[in-house]
This record gives C-alpha cells, structure tokens and sequence, in this order.
C-alpha cells in the first residue's frame, strides 16, 4: 500500500500534473486541462505586462490580497493556466469576494502548500497584488527547481524597486483628418445625453459614411455590431455622459465592445468623461463613493491592443461641458487619423496622454502619520498573503486594531487529526490518499484548502499576539449593503476609522474571445464594486486609502481584460477620492512579485520564468521590500500622488 500511494504522490505533487512539463515556458499557456496552445506574442513582449500569458491558477484562486485559495499577486498580470476561472469554483475557502493583494497566491493557486505567514516579511511573501508571476508554473504548482531569491540568479535580483507616478503629458494633435470619401462605409455610434453622437455623425455622414445611431440599452445592439452595421468603425459615446446607464459603463459595456473587438468593427473608439487630463485637476464634487464616466475602459482597451493588434483603437477623454461640435471634432480626428497612443485626452483642444514617469521612493517611515495602538484599520481581502502581510506588519509597529473582510469565515473547527500531523505538501497528499480520496483533482482540491486554512489559522494568531484586536468579517465586497454595515459596525465599536485598505480582487484568466459576461462582471465588480462600496461607507476624516491594483491596468495584459479594466478603474477612483478624504489616497499598481521560499517548496516563480522577466529588465518586487514601500507610501503627505506604480523595472519595459 506504502508504494502505491508514494507512487500515486509522485505524479500528483507540486510540480507536474499528466502531461504538462515542470516548468512551461512563458509563451505557452493551457487552455484546458491536457491541452496546450501556444499564443503569438504580444507587442509589448512574450507575455504581457506580468511576463505571463492568459490563463488562471487552479479553480478557486483570486489573488493577493485575496482570501483564501484565491489570490492575485501584487503585480502579477496572469497565470500559467489563465484559462480556468480561479474565482468561479472551490468558493470554500476564505477571503473577501475576492482576494489580491492579501492572499497567498503560492499555496492558493499552486496547491504546493507554502507555509502560513507568520511573520511580516514571510507574510509579504505570499503572492501579490495584481498578477501572478507565476506563468510558468503548472496548475498544480510552481516549478520544483530552486527559488529564484538568492543563488545563482542574482541577476534578477540586481532589479530595484522603482518607483513611478502617472500624470498627463502633451502630445501634439494629429493634423486635421481630411474630409476624405467614406462612402460605402458604415459606422455605428453608441450615444448617451451629451448630443455628441449626433455632432459627430454629422460629419462622417458629409464625408459620405452611412452612420447608425444607437443606445447603449438597445436589446439589438450587440447582434447589430455581429452583423457589420459599424463594420468601418464603432464610437462608443454614451460613456462619457456622468448619467450613463448600466449598459454604456462597464461592465455592462463589455459584450457589446467585445464583440466589436472581435470582428465587428475596423476601429473602435471608446469615451469617457473625465475632464480631459483623466480625472487630474477636475473637481468631482465630493462623491467619492462613484466612478466617474467611463472607468475601467482604458485598462480594457489596452488589453485588446495586445490581443487585437490588427485593429484600430482609441480611448478619448473628454471635458463633457465642453460643446458637442468641438468634442465630436476631437473624435473624428481620433476615429480616422493615424496611430498614435492608445489612450489620449483633450481639454480645450489641447491633446494629452498619460505617462508613466520615475519618481523618487518615499522617505523612510515607521508607520503612516497618526498611526498608533488606538487606531483601527479595515483590510478587505482575508487573513492570507499580501492582506495578511500589511495587516501583520502594521500591527507589529503599531499595535492598531486589525479588522479583516474575507469572502469565506475563516475555519473554527480543528483540523480533522488524520490530516493535522501532516507537516507539508507532500506530506499531506500522503494522509488525504491514505483516507481514501484517489482522484488527482480532489486530492490538489483538498490540498489547496488545507493549506489554505492552515495560513489562515497562522496569520490569525499571530495577529492576535500583535494587535490590540482582531475581528474577521465573512463579506463579499461586492455586495454594497453588506460593506457598509461591517463599516458601520467598525465605527460602532471602536468610535474611529483610521485607514483602509482594499485588497479583494479575483482573477479569471482568459482571451478575450473566451471570455464570458458573467466572468468579466464578476471580476471588475469585485474590485471596482467593491472600492466603490468603501469608499462610500468610510467617513472623510479617515487618515489613509490605498487601493491595491496592479500593472495590468495600466499597460493591459493578454487574458486579463476584465482585471485590466478592473484595475484602471479604481486609479479612476482613487485619483477622484483623493479630492474628498482629508488623509492620504493612492491606487498603488503593482508589478510582478516575488515570494520568499518555504519548506514547502520554491517560491512561486522558477528560475526560467525569473530570467524571462530579467531578460526583458523586469524584476520581481521582494514581498517585504513591497510591504515596506506600501507603507511609506503611506506615510507621505496627505497630497501626493493618486495613483502610483510600483515595479522592479523601467516605464518601458512592459512595451519592449
């Protein structure tokens, strides 16, 4: 019996699940269980902003800062099989509805069991923010070859921590398109309020276009588009109306640009209402608690970029008070003139795109200004990975009162005994065998739970020996009513709210042309939802917002277009919140992370995969080196800058 279950362990460990190999390289990704499909290269490099391709971890898994079995890793824009929804099954497990910066994506996703986090720097050693770097590993688990932090690659490790703001910069407007002969062609127009619509098929119908003018709600839209009635190009207008309805923001905006993407249309031009500079130096009038017009569809269109290169793109940002003539100009130049940035504003004629520029790291400091044992902090996105790690380490140099939101309540029952001896992953898939389960899927399933509430049960005690409280609320953040009464409850019992920090998010990994409605809503509401919901319960007196996102939103990511949008959203809504709170606000956009080595086996990046990114000047951010920058971050004055990057890279290294 003894060899048939090590020989049963063997061919279901860690590292190589029937017919895939140890260590895929990163330009492959599964679609399927047992199916290999080999994607072209995107533009910006062999895989995207992350390195990795489109394809998911293991069913279950958000994300960093994600609950339990799910996490996305700060920074790590897709996973080696982001073709399984990580956020659609195995939903027992624990953590926010969704989780990102704050779970472990290594133990979640890989199955591989990495021990909890107990300490801050372990604890930062999960999976991050916003992606996993994990594109080369099997679904299973990451390669069994040694961890990349320390050895023989030191050359991924000579990558620093850089960091990065995003601020608008000039860039000269395409000469005046000339009135050239459209006839014959089609255009379809999505018009919202603003009489834009109207303005611009004026001139593309004296150009000679047949133009077709439709809303966003109209049942017949998408089959419209399927049907070539914007065949020549597809102006998506009603997005920038700030009293848009469901369908004309995303997600609900999402099949009918899909399917315009995907063969529709020869050019598609999206609009959103931010003021022109993307949301910089416009006064939102307090209502932090909305997106503004239009969120979410640049991190959208990015990706398409790099699935679609063939088509015609544009994001344009507009001023709405602005004359719908001299708007609709804007966009007719934009529909028909050259290539040029994908995403571009104008305010009072003057064209700008957002640049990602170096800026200097923020000062050493202990804590955020303010912060002490009395202080309360809220953290969404469960007791595991980089949550846990931020919320261990602000206890650790505070002693504030820690409250955690997770999807799934953490375990109250002890572990069953014929499972509680096993010290590790290998370990563990010995004691489940010897109980009876044979089937390699329900035995990594049952792994990956184990270890997960393993972490969980870790990081709840340790926390319990830090902080002077801990409450854990079983949430999912997208359900608005329930995010404001746990806010509610915080203020109830403590009297304050001195720092929030949203880590939830999930990741469902595939091309666009596989990719569903309901996944895509289930991704960007998690995020966009859920900051939304927070920002709109917390007083304005609170000391600190930070807003886990990641790089995907802001370069796009092949697979990830929903998690894209969902990160370009909530820098939209932290850059408009950021006029409301009267302490710090910031969307920090994570690059790939690194996690630290445990007995449980290597971090969840291999050597290969750590060279494809150092090949391309792209390092991996040390979990505890990330933890820390957060926090200075944190502790810098109240007006910095709303949106950052923060990446073991150059600005250019995502488009090389």
């Amino acid at each position: 019996m003894r060899g048939i279950v090590d020989w049963i362990v063997e061919r279901t460990g860690p590292d190589t699940p029937p017919g895939e190999p140890a260590s895929r390289p990163a330009e492959f990704a599964a679609d399927a269980p047992g199916e290999n499909r080999r994607y072209p290269s995107a533009p910006g490099g062999p895989a995207g902003p992350g390195g990795s391709r489109p394809g998911g971890t293991r069913p279950g898994h958000d994300v960093p800062g994600h609950d339990v079995p799910g996490h996305d890793v700060p920074g790590q824009p897709g996973s080696p099989r982001g073709d399984q929804d990580r956020s659609g099954r195995g939903r027992d497990r624990h953590g926010a509805a969704g989780h990102e910066p704050g779970g472990s994506a290594a133990a979640a996703r890989t199955g591989r069991g990495e021990p909890a986090l107990v300490g801050a720097a372990q604890a930062a050693a999960a999976a991050p923010p916003g992606w996993t770097a994990a594109a080369a590993t099997t679904a299973t688990g990451a390669a069994s070859a040694p961890p990349v932090t320390g050895g023989a690659d030191e050359d991924v490790e000579a990558i620093p921590l850089q960091r990065f703001v995003v601020e608008p910069q000039a860039v000269a407007a395409p000469a005046d398109v000339a009135p050239a002969d459209l006839t014959g062609c089609r255009f379809l127009l999505v018009e919202g309020g603003l009489g834009v619509g109207l303005a611009l098929a004026t001139r593309l119908e004296q150009a000679g276009a047949e133009v077709r003018i439709l809303a966003a709600d109209d049942p017949g839209l998408v089959d419209q588009i399927r049907a070539g009635a914007g065949a020549d190009g597809l102006a998506w207008i009603a997005s920038a109306d700030p009293d848009a309805n469901e369908r004309a923001v995303l997600p609900g905006a999402f099949p009918a640009l899909r399917a315009a993407a995907l063969g529709g249309s020869r050019r598609v031009l999206a609009v959103t209402g931010n003021g022109g500079r993307f949301g910089r130096s416009t006064v939102r009038g307090g209502d932090a608690g909305r997106s503004a017009p239009g969120a979410g569809l640049a991190g959208l269109v990015r990706t398409i970029a790099r699935e679609v290169p063939g088509l015609a793109l544009r994001v344009v940002d507009v001023e709405v008070k602005e004359e719908p003539r001299q708007i609709a100009n804007s966009l007719f130049t934009e529909l028909l003139g050259p290539g040029g940035p994908v995403v571009v504003g104008y305010r009072e004629g003057a064209r700008a795109t957002p640049r990602v520029t170096p800026a200097p790291l923020g000062q050493a400091a202990d804590v955020p200004a303010g912060l002490d044992a009395s202080s309360v902090v809220l953290l969404t996105g469960g007791a595991r990975g980089i949550t846990a790690a931020v919320a261990l380490e602000l206890a650790r140099r505070t002693g504030c009162a820690v409250e955690l939101v997770g999807r799934t309540a953490p375990p109250t029952a002890p572990e069953d005994p014929a499972t509680a001896g096993a010290p590790d992953a290998p370990a563990l898939r010995r004691a489940l065998i010897e109980t009876g389960i044979r089937r390699p899927a329900e035995i990594e399933a049952r792994l990956a739970r184990l270890l997960a509430e393993r972490e969980v049960r870790t990081n709840l005690a340790a926390l319990e020996g830090l902080a002077a409280s801990v409450r854990y609320h079983a949430v999912d953040v997208r359900d608005a009513a329930a995010v404001a009464a746990v806010v509610a409850d915080v203020y109830d019992r403590h009297g304050r709210l001195d720092g929030l920090v949203h880590g939830a998010g999930i990741l469902a990994d595939r091309l666009l042309r596989d990719k569903t409605a309901e996944s895509f809503d289930r991704v960007f509401r998690t995020k966009a939802d859920g900051a939304r919901a927070l920002l709109a319960a917390v007083r304005d007196d609170i000391g600190f917002v930070a807003l886990f996102g990641s790089v995907a939103g802001v370069f796009g990511n092949r697979g990830q277009a929903d998690y894209a949008a969902a990160n370009d959203a909530l820098d939209t809504l932290a850059i408009a919140a950021a006029e409301r709170f009267s302490g710090r606000v910031v969307s920090v956009d994570w690059g790939p992370w690194g996690a630290a080595p445990s007995a449980a086996g290597a971090g969840m990046v291999s050597p290969e995969l750590a060279r494809e990114y150092a090949r391309r000047g792209i390092g991996l951010i040390d979990p505890a080196e990330g933890v820390d920058a957060l926090l200075r971050e944190l502790a810098g004055p109240a007006d910095g800058p709303p949106q950052v990057v923060y990446m073991c890279a150059g600005a250019g290294a995502f488009d090389a």
